[in-house]
């Protein structure tokens, strides 16, 4: 029995290290790799499926989107069984994919690896755990995205390109459309062997989603057709540079706009394509060799300028962005990140704005992105225009020239009616956003920076009026040297009934409630006591004629009844000072009395407010002054 056992033993140990040399199924090992870019360096899925050689292109596509559809009710179940923690050798993202493909998907997993079997024991725990989940699916699209295919018309023209697909065994829909929304529903009814030539855009071809298949294996056809969404190149067509001009695409790979530029230009001309990354820069010469009139540049955009990109005309800008315009974005339902956008829209107005003055021949800019966040677009826009007065927000559905359906938000008048959206749902593209700007004339400034320049002039009138930041809170300082001579002020009447000793309390001169030097009172001179000063009463004798006349001169427009005792020698230093200060305030009431009445209607508001301050402060001090008279007499 002894041997038998052991003979069991030595057999599941050889099973065993057999089972852990049985590799992983090739579409799980590299969709966990495409998944875990995507979460973690947000990139897009259809071109890291497309660029991975190991991978079935439509398998692929596939078990992403059921993972992307179901990501956050995967994230639960790992937490609710623990799956990671008990098998603590496990791929996360390996184990988020069969957790897709076993419980969500067909119900069974492919290969007898030890990971496969792993997650196979947590089956029933998985299912047990799924029903008692609160999330919910990520929202699933109304619509199956069509296989857009651009005609390299440099190569060939859309009447040779239709019939060479026609010998493919495709069927051209040749219905004419007058409503943009007629033509949309016709696109969802395409059968699997038909196409339709675009509403829009003649070298754009329509294709069913089924064509998406046929389409990842002609790589015959690579070089007479362009595999682009339809929203990628309404930037490019509405800048629609002529022949022979000079254009810049700032931000250029992977290249695909550019090379359509290429092809509104007829190949004539000069375009500077720039790239800061490396392997980017690769990808974009690889599509730019058949295109003599690009000139690709690996260089920062920010330092591009008039000496590297002379003369140019046009510019296209299609910042980095958050993508959130992508249907696999979309399918991931990402949580709103604030700080991120906030970071990204700095960048992209930094671009706008390096492309509004850093070339002085440009008379068109297009920007775009493919996100649906007015972060990252009609704030953009605002910010750019607001401190650029010489480029001014022109309507792209005008220059569009056909009928479309999403524009900007109502929150930006002026700006977002003027401004295009490509939306999923309605458009069957992905999400993309497009404002075209163009240069005004001489003397000629936009909207948007007249509006700002005026709210900065009014804001710098209220400032002269000492309306500043504390608007409403009385007559304010106007200046260090004013705050000053308040506080001498103060102090001075504080001092007064504290002269003689000899005077009883019952006859002490009650403090100013003038409302014009009450708001000028300071927390400093509350606290202090009445018996804190005691200066001589022959010099405060002599000083008091002098300093009533000083007082006089300061305000000649108020009437404050005060009588400051002071030595004689600091009056005769204050003089000069009183005097400087006096032709300074009568400046200041000749620009007072020249604003408008508007202006006037607002000093009226704050006198009254300092009328109602200045009452409650003598009424608290006239209880101060009881308490110490009670405190003394006892």
């Amino acid at each position: 029995m002894s041997v038998e056992n052991e003979d069991d033993s030595k057999q599941r140990e050889q099973f065993q290290q057999r089972r852990h040399k049985i590799p992983v199924p090739s579409n799980y090992r590299y969709a966990s790799k495409i998944l875990r870019r995507v979460v973690e360096e947000r990139c897009n899925v259809k071109s890291l499926i497309l660029e991975e050689r190991h991978i079935r292109k439509g398998k692929g596509l596939a078990i992403m989107d059921l993972i992307l559809v179901h990501l956050k009710q995967i994230d639960e179940l790992l937490k609710r069984t623990e799956l990671l923690v008990k098998e603590p050798r496990l791929n996360p993202w390996l184990a988020k994919v069969l957790i897709a493909e076993l419980i969500f998907g067909r119900g069974d997993l492919t290969g007898e690896s030890l990971p496969v079997q792993c997650v196979k024991r947590y089956q029933e725990e998985l299912k047990e755990a799924l029903g008692q989940l609160d999330v919910a699916p990520a929202k699933m699209l109304d619509f199956k995205e069509p296989r857009y295919v651009r005609i390299n018309t440099n190569v060939l023209a859309q009447p040779g390109a239709i019939r060479l697909l026609q010998e493919e065994g495709w069927v051209l829909v040749e219905e004419e459309f007058e409503k943009y929304g007629d033509f949309l529903e016709r696109v969802k009814k395409l059968g699997d062997s038909e196409f339709i030539v675009d509403f829009h855009f003649k070298e754009m071809l329509v294709f069913p989603n089924s064509a998406k298949n046929y389409w990842a294996r002609a790589t015959e056809l690579k070089q007479k057709f362009v595999l682009q969404n339809k929203a990628c190149i309404i930037p490019t067509y509405l800048l629609n540079p002529p022949k022979k001009s000079v254009v810049l695409d700032m931000c250029a790979a992977p290249g695909l706009k550019t090379t359509h530029l290429a092809n509104l230009m007829k190949n004539k001309g000069r375009i500077y394509a720039v790239e800061r990354d490396a392997n980017r820069y690769k990808l974009l010469c690889d599509y730019a060799a058949d295109f003599g009139v690009i000139k690709a540049i690996n260089d920062d955009c920010m330092l591009v300028g008039e000496d590297q990109a002379p003369g140019v005309e046009y510019i296209l800008l299609d910042p980095s962005c958050s993508g959130s315009g992508m249907v696999s974005r979309l399918k991931l339902n990402e949580e709103y990140d604030k700080q991120r956008l906030y970071r990204l829209g700095g960048l992209q107005y930094k671009l706008l704005c390096h492309a509004m003055n850093a070339f002085p021949s440009a008379k068109r800019i297009v920007y775009s992105t493919c996100s649906i966040f007015p972060e990252e677009n009609e704030d953009i826009v605002q910010g750019a225009l607001k401190h650029n007065g010489h480029f001014k927000l022109v309507d792209a559905k005008e220059r569009l020239g056909k009928e479309w359906h999403n524009v900007g938000s109502t929150d930006y008048p002026g700006i977002g009616e003027k401004c295009l959206y490509a939306r999923s749902e309605s458009d069957l593209t992905i999400g993309m956003f497009v404002a075209v700007f163009e240069r005004c004339e001489e003397e000629e400034y936009n909207d948007v920076y007249l509006a700002h320049e005026k709210q900065k002039e009014s804001y710098e009138k209220l400032s002269k009026m000492g309306h500043g930041p504390d608007f409403g809170r009385g007559k304010q300082d106007k200046g260090k040297k004013r705050k000053k001579t308040q506080e001498n002020n103060y102090e001075e009447s504080q001092d007064q009934p504290q002269e003689s000793n000899d005077t009883p309390l019952d006859h002490v001169s009650e403090p100013v409630d003038d409302p014009e030097v009450a708001p000028k009172k300071k927390k400093k001179a509350k606290d202090k006591t009445i018996n804190e000063v005691d200066p001589p009463v022959a010099s405060t004798e002599i000083a008091n004629d002098d300093t009533t006349n000083e007082t006089k001169k300061k305000k000649k427009s108020k009437k404050v009844a005060t009588d400051v005792e002071q030595p004689s020698e600091e009056i005769e230093q204050e003089a000069p000072q009183d005097a400087g200060e006096n032709k300074k305030k009568k400046k200041k009431k000749r620009k007072h009395n020249d604003e408008e009445p508007e202006n006037n209607n607002e000093a009226n508001e704050v006198e009254q407010q300092t009328e109602t301050i200045a009452e409650e402060v003598s009424k608290k001090k006239k209880k101060k002054k009881k308490k110490d008279e009670q405190c003394e007499e006892e």
